[in-house]
C-alpha cells in the first residue's frame, strides 16, 4: 500500500513539473501492482509436511487424536500460489510416510520420548511454516 501510493505521489509531482500541454491532461490512472507471488521453497516445505506426516501417522498409529496441522497445512499450501505438482508430490509423501508408520510396531512408537520429540518437532515446523507464509 506504502509503495502504490508513494508511486502515485512521484507521478503526481512528475506530471505537476512537466510542461503543460494545451489540451487539458486527463489525471493519470491509478497504477496498480499485481500482488507478489510468494515462492517458497520446496526443500523446506517436503522437510514441514513430512513433520506434519509423522505426527499425524504416528497419532493413528497409538490411537490418539489425529492433530489438524497436515490437513491445515496442505489446504493452505493448495490455496497457495504453490505448482500443483509440488502439491501433488507433497500429497503423495504424506500418504507414503502414514503407511509407513501405519505398519510400525506400536511398542517402539508409542513412548513418551517419541511424543515429546513429535511435540517439539511440529511446533518447530509450525512456527517455520507460519514464518515462511507471513502469519507471524
Amino acid at each position: 500500500m506504502i509503495k502504490r501510493t508513494g508511486l502515485i505521489f512521484v507521478l503526481s509531482f512528475m506530471a505537476a513539473c512537466s510542461p503543460q500541454a494545451t489540451e487539458p491532461a486527463s489525471a493519470p490512472e491509478p497504477v496498480s501492482t499485481p500482488d507478489p507471488v510468494v515462492q517458497f521453497d520446496p526443500d523446506r516445505l517436503k522437510a514441514i509436511a513430512d513433520v506434519f506426516a509423522t505426527e499425524h501417522g504416528m497419532m493413528n498409529l497409538c490411537g490418539d487424536e489425529v492433530p489438524v496441522r497436515l490437513t491445515l497445512f496442505m489446504a493452505e499450501l493448495g490455496a497457495s500460489t504453490t505448482p500443483p505438482e509440488l502439491v501433488s508430490s507433497l500429497m503423495a509423501a504424506n500418504d507414503a510416510k502414514i503407511e509407513e508408520l501405519q505398519a510400525a510396531e506400536p511398542e517402539y512408537i508409542c513412548t513418551p520420548e517419541m511424543f515429546e520429540s513429535r511435540e517439539a518437532n511440529s511446533m518447530a515446523a509450525q512456527e517455520e511454516w507460519n514464518v515462511m507464509r507471513g502469519a507471524e
